[in-house]
């Protein structure tokens, strides 16, 4: 089934990693010390990182003034929006309009060689092509262009998948990192971008790309350690993480695709392994990032596999696994109006920022729970966050703002501080769309009875 809006078995996924790599759609690699430091080494290295971009508005010091309204903007919204528990209830954008600025924001964001850039920094501006987040931005574009009817769309998919099948190693793994920065290859690029191409071949029957998916299958299958997960050369930090779960979905739909067991097998492994780690809190231990938080994105991001798996694969233990976890951070969110951009053990703790992508992913992953279970708190749950979501989206500005994901919110928080992410945008258009899918069924069979 699809994430979506087409009814079948494709969706989504990301990241961006600081030249390095780091398949953690965050600038993961924020300093070397960082894994030795912890926090404090975190925040050492991301205060480096900023200052290092600062000196883009040297070469663009169009962009100041942009950035100092976006910094003011949060900060008066912080400083008078209301803490009423359904304050963000009451519908203020309409969800096409929101649906159709976050997708324009992606094609502005599709550079010339056919990649979509990882982000827009409010000091650097857009950056080079991410090959990642362009293999699975490729079912959101195919998704919309099937709702919208819009051809850009479509068009912008196939340009895409041309680019990255340009890239493609002879042994079937993808790079990581962005384009040009990184030559070693990556699982997770290589999982996020296998769900472009099965998704790509499945709408043009394209014996090259189906070839293609099944060589980077292949080697995601023969790089599996024997216990199901992914870690050494090709790995980050070359550790097993739970949420390369994703990487099992893309395997669990090339198996459907190209009608070949294996791959299913290697992501029923990976499910297994993944699963072990769920804990009776619904806490998923094992993400795994040495020196950084547990960032929500990377919860959902464990989530959003197990629970796709668990579909394709018919797995009940593993569905009603996800369901605790999802649970627990919906009455977070419908208690407090709020999840925080990251947790410490058992969902404890939490920092203060959102993390604007894990809130999508998490509207992603109770929208479908909903589409399985008919259980209308997830659905009220999602329609609420997706709220949010519209209202933080940028509707003036220049581009590479307008429509545009802020990393975090307030927009210097501490996940992709000062940039608008692509992922961000895949995720929050996904949402968007399965909204507007599940609202017209919901719709139609309540007419029907």
């Amino acid at each position: 089934m699809s994430s979506t809006g087409s009814g079948r078995a494709y969706s989504p996924m990301t990241k961006y990693a600081a030249a390095s790599g780091a398949d953690a759609t965050s600038p993961v690699d924020v300093s070397a010390a960082a894994g030795a430091h912890g926090h404090s080494g975190v925040k050492a290295g991301r205060i480096a990182r900023i200052l290092a971009e600062s000196a883009g508005l040297l070469r663009g010091p169009q962009r100041l003034f942009p950035l100092i309204h976006s910094l003011a903007h949060d900060k008066i919204r912080i400083t008078f929006e209301q803490r009423h528990l359904y304050s963000y209830t009451k519908t203020k954008r309409p969800t096409a309009e929101a649906l159709e600025s976050v997708v324009r924001w992606i094609l502005d964001a599709q550079r010339p060689d056919g990649g979509i850039a990882a982000y827009y920094s409010l000091l650097t501006g857009l950056s080079e092509s991410y090959p990642e987040v362009t293999g699975y931005i490729i079912p959101t574009l195919y998704d919309f262009a099937r709702a919208s009817g819009e051809q850009c769309a479509l068009s912008a998919a196939q340009h895409a998948t041309r680019w990255l099948l340009s890239l493609q190693m002879e042994s079937g793994a993808f790079p990581g990192g962005l384009q040009g920065s990184d030559s070693q290859p990556s699982v997770f690029n290589t999982g996020q971008i296998l769900q472009g191409l099965v998704r790509a071949c499945a709408e043009s029957g394209s014996a090259d790309i189906r070839n293609s998916a099944i060589a980077a299958g292949n080697w995601l299958a023969d790089t599996q350690q024997s216990d199901g997960s992914w870690s050494g050369a090709g790995a980050y930090q070359e550790s097993a993480h739970t949420y390369y779960s994703m990487v099992a979905w893309s395997l669990a739909e090339l198996a459907e695709c190209a009608a070949d067991e294996r791959f299913g097998l290697a992501a029923e492994r990976n499910l297994e392994w993944v699963l072990s780690y769920f804990r009776p809190s619904g806490w998923v231990d094992g993400i795994n990032l040495r020196g950084h938080p547990d960032y929500l994105h990377f919860i959902a991001y464990a989530l959003q596999g197990v629970l796709e798996c668990a579909i394709l694969r018919r797995r009940k233990d593993a569905f009603e696994a996800v369901e605790k976890p999802a649970w627990v951070l919906l009455r977070k969110f419908e208690t407090g109006k709020h999840l925080a951009g990251a947790y410490e053990q058992d969902f404890k703790g939490g920092r203060k920022f959102s993390c604007v992508t894990g809130n999508a992913q998490m509207s992603c992953v109770w929208l479908r729970l909903f589409e399985v279970t008919h259980d209308l708190r997830y659905l009220n749950a999602a329609l609420k966050m997706n709220e949010t979501l519209k209202q933080l989206l940028p509707s003036r500005g220049r581009k590479g703002i307008v429509g545009g994901v802020s990393g975090s919110y307030p927009v210097w928080g501490a996940y992709q501080p000062l940039r608008y992410i692509s992922w961000g945008n895949k995720f929050v258009a996904d949402a968007l769309m399965m909204e507007q899918r599940l609202k017209r069924e919901f719709e139609g069979a309540s007419c029907a009875s």
